[in-house]
């Protein structure tokens, strides 16, 4: 590979103080000036960070491998392979060449808003707007590449990073400002030596680079640095970047899977390829099985007006709960919809703990706190209360042995222990918080433990579950599991827009036994008669309508609902859907049309049943 002339970044430009501290040991830095490019060498196993210095500016980014070059980065391969149409830090997440070897991964993402394969922007487009030899990423590619020996060419696929793209409902693609900010980055490892092209896209007559080009910096670290895999995410504009984590049991998790996706801040597994998502869910409906559940979020509500905000702010009822109880519901808007769904547990006379799935629900309470002028504490606890489910028949039988409760609570036994009440005590000598709750539909617990003793937590329960033939579960045999059960999902049964009585909770509004909270009155609206309610639906045949579908009566073209998610369940050994529809269709019995491909050319009949298709009396989950 010939020597470059591309100078190392040489002092402290402009916009210098938006660049990142360095991730390690740096080899090479260079700054590319806006509507520029370079072209730089990587060796094997070498990192490339790839920085917008000053935000919304994208840069193309090309690759070649091979003695020649003759290897490139191939959009079809690399889409075909992974299934996907964008690599992202974590499973999938490998840039494939035309001879289908991976050429660069994806291991850290700070923005993760990105396109592949669209065009460097080329002459053609700009002299098409009017703009005669305006500089383009295509010619500027070529200008760097042509002492390589590489042909040039009038339009360079690459990958697109910090490019705001999509393709719109109609099949058009659209474009938009670039989402990046000032310091993102990509950072990427090369899996072969390489010969490498970034740009500063000069594009300025379209919002992609925010109408101003900017310049990009870029970082070559050296092989022998380790950084780990991580998605970068902000929980509001204004705050800090987070980066993808551990929880206290991954390192054991990746001992038994390196098939993990980023949930919600957090490394999951989805299946143990070992054993199989089947396998999975039948331990976890015959037997038992154990699951990480940390990337729930967690906040103390504390002092005086704790009990005060949460009646305004939650569904349900929580005034009456006894220390050792908890409480499922949902964070409410003025419009009645969903914020999100959780448990309160209440730990003290003025503590409380929710326990929800995302960030934002701090911000939200903590904003209602402010409005209201109420002396009441907020403090985020996720850092420091990670949290395994054990669920299943004989989750009970497995932990009581075990578990040692703590004086002063008013049960001698785990036995003894109620649904939706909790104790704290400890497994082995590890202090936990055991509260019995799931998300399976079967009888289960959830065992709240200090991160520093999550590890020694599940190698514990791991071993004591051999007797039980008990397997650790993913989150594709949880999906199941809870849509058999008729559990919801933020995002797919409810978003903001959705009330409790259309997404099937209504029974978790304290409508008559609380006089206010927030949306109150849009509810008294929709209580007697929502938009939609929430059904199961029974569907004729193997195939899984998975979410999205529409739902038709039958012999009629016209929509009376759709389908929010969907599986095949081995315990009903059918496909079942949970859906939404206009309550004249919602009579259990009731036979409907779930629409596939357009929703014309092909229908599938589904019977309509209760939200909870397995175990609809909760008897299981009771025992």
């Amino acid at each position: 590979m010939p020597n470059l002339s591309v100078p190392a970044f040489p002092g402290s430009p402009q916009h210098d103080n938006n660049v990142p501290a360095p991730l390690g040991q740096v080899i090479a830095e260079y700054r590319i000036a806006a509507a520029t490019a370079i072209a730089y060498p990587v060796k094997a196993g070498q990192y490339i960070q790839i920085i917008d210095v000053a935000g919304t500016q994208c840069s193309d980014f090309l690759a070649f491998a091979g003695e020649n070059y003759q290897e490139e980065l191939d959009s079809t391969v690399t889409r075909t392979l992974l299934g996907m149409a964008m690599p992202q830090a974590g499973l999938h997440s490998k840039y494939f060449s035309q001879a289908m070897q991976p050429l660069v991964e994806v291991i850290q993402d700070t923005c993760d808003r990105h396109d592949s394969f669209l065009l460097a922007c080329t002459q053609k487009y700009y002299e098409d707007a009017g703009y005669l030899g305006h500089p383009s990423c295509s010619e500027n590619f070529n200008q760097v590449l042509a002492a390589y020996g590489i042909a040039p060419r009038v339009g360079w696929p690459a990958i697109n990073f910090f490019f705001n793209t999509a393709v719109d409902e109609s099949g058009a693609i659209i474009s938009a400002e670039s989402w990046s900010r000032p310091g993102d980055y990509v950072l990427l490892q090369a899996h072969q030596d390489l010969l490498c092209a970034s740009s500063a896209c000069p594009d300025d007559i379209d919002p992609a680079n925010g109408w101003q080009p900017t310049p990009i910096h870029v970082r070559i670290y050296g092989a022998e640095e380790t950084f780990t895999k991580a998605i970068g995410r902000r929980v509001a504009a204004d705050l800090p970047l987070r980066l993808t984590q551990d929880s206290a049991f991954t390192p054991q998790v990746r001992s038994l899977t390196q098939n993990l996706v980023e949930y919600n801040g957090f490394w999951v597994p989805v299946s143990y390829p070992h054993q199989g998502d089947q396998a999975e869910y039948w331990a976890l409906r015959q037997r038992v099985a154990l699951m990480d559940l940390s990337a729930l979020r967690k906040f103390e509500v504390t002092g005086p007006d704790a009990l005060d905000l949460l009646q305004w702010a939650f569904s349900r009822n929580v005034a009456n709960l006894a220390i050792g109880q908890s409480a499922y519901g949902c964070l409410l808007n003025p419009h009645g919809g969903i914020i999100d769904d959780g448990i309160v547990f209440r730990l003290g006379e003025a503590a409380y703990r929710y326990v929800g799935d995302c960030d934002a629900d701090g911000l939200w309470l903590q904003d209602l706190a402010q409005r209201k002028q109420l002396t009441v504490t907020l403090e985020p606890s996720s850092h420091r209360v990670h949290n395994l489910a054990l669920q299943g028949p004989h989750s009970r039988e497995m932990l009581l042995p075990l578990v040692e409760i703590e004086p002063g609570w008013d049960i001698s036994d785990l036995g003894e222990l109620k649904f939706f009440r909790f104790v704290t005590g400890k497994v082995k000598g590890i202090p936990v918080l055991i509260s019995r709750t799931g998300y399976t539909g079967e009888l289960g617990y959830e065992l709240f433990v200090h991160p520093d003793q999550g590890a020694a937590l599940w190698d514990e329960l791991m071993a004591a579950g051999t007797a039980y033939d008990l397997l650790p579960l993913g989150m594709q045999a949880l999906d199941r599991a809870r849509i058999e059960a008729g559990l919801l999902a933020a995002g797919r049964e409810f978003n903001d827009l959705v009330s409790p009585y259309q997404a099937g909770i209504g029974w978790s509004v304290g409508m008559k036994t609380k006089p206010d909270f927030i949306g109150r009155a849009a509810l008294e609206k929709l209580q007697e008669r929502p938009p939609f309610v929430a059904v199961g639906l029974m569907l004729e045949g193997n195939e899984v309508a998975c979410g999205g579908q529409c739902v038709y009566p039958m012999g009629d073209r016209w929509r009376v609902g759709h389908v929010t998610s969907g599986t095949f369940s081995p315990v009903l050994n059918r496909s079942i859907a949970l859906a939404q529809v206009a309550p004249e269709y919602a009579q259990p019995g009731m036979e409907l049309a779930v629409g596939f491909m357009d929703g014309f050319k092909r229908r599938v009949r589904a019977k309509v049943g209760p939200l909870s298709l397995y175990d609809p009396t909760k008897r299981r989950v009771r025992a």
